[in-house]
């Protein structure tokens, strides 16, 4: 979008702005850690009043390289569930956060757990123009964020060559590709990732509605 997504202005307030409240808000979160401009970053924790932020590491050039310098911040027991969330997903809820959180302190204690949507439109496959493909979509899920995963498997999974992470679409992939269980919960429809201008107009829309319906319910 030329210019970085966290920090558009969404109703007068930076994307980051909505992501960083949705987890001050979530008592199962206690700390938050961030990976990018740690000088904007800080100035906006400021500004909100985020009390749960704890530290801020340099972006890496690729997404896995970021989600391991934000790893190396944390020092919490390896048994510890971390989250990791795209800061351009402004629109997580508390309820999506407590359902991810809830999968993963679940008895099967899977390797991971992800949030996913059905895909409701038909899924073709494509080369030069041409479809080569049409993919069964009963079993496909559109995958979003955040994700849980054990610290300490997390960590050692990012603990490999920089060939292996730059492959991985996302944290989930790291565990599949490891041969652990990877969980899937219900998404939100209305957590979407800021990736084109039309985003924009959607997610001021969805903002708008949601703090509508919070002045009706306030006394």
């Amino acid at each position: 979008m030329g210019r970085p997504k966290q920090f558009i202005e969404l109703l007068g307030m930076p994307a980051l702005h909505y992501t960083l409240q949705a987890f001050e808000e979530s008592p199962e979160v206690a700390k938050i850690y961030a990976v990018g401009d740690r000088q904007r970053i800080e100035a906006l924790v400021q500004a909100a009043g985020i009390t749960k932020y704890a530290a801020c590491a340099e972006p890496g050039e690729a997404r896995s390289f970021s989600t391991r310098n934000g790893l190396l911040l944390c020092e919490e027991d390896p048994e510890t569930i971390v989250l990791v969330h795209d800061g351009s997903r402004c629109l997580v809820t508390p309820d999506l956060i407590k359902r991810v959180i809830g999968a993963a302190r679940g008895a099967g204690e899977p390797g991971g757990v992800i949030p996913g949507i059905p895909v409701s439109d038909t899924i073709k496959v494509a080369s030069g123009g041409t479809v080569t493909e049409t993919l069964d979509r009963t079993n496909l899920y559109a995958v979003q964020t955040p994700q849980a995963f054990r610290l300490g498997l997390l960590r050692r999974l990012h603990d490999s060559s920089e060939e292996y992470l730059r492959a991985a679409t996302d944290d989930a992939s790291l565990v599949e590709r490891d041969g652990g269980h990877v969980e899937i919960v219900a998404g939100e429809k209305t957590n979407i990732k800021l990736t084109s201008p039309e985003d924009l107009v959607f997610a001021e829309a969805i903002l708008t509605v949601r703090k509508g319906a919070a002045s009706e319910v306030l006394p």
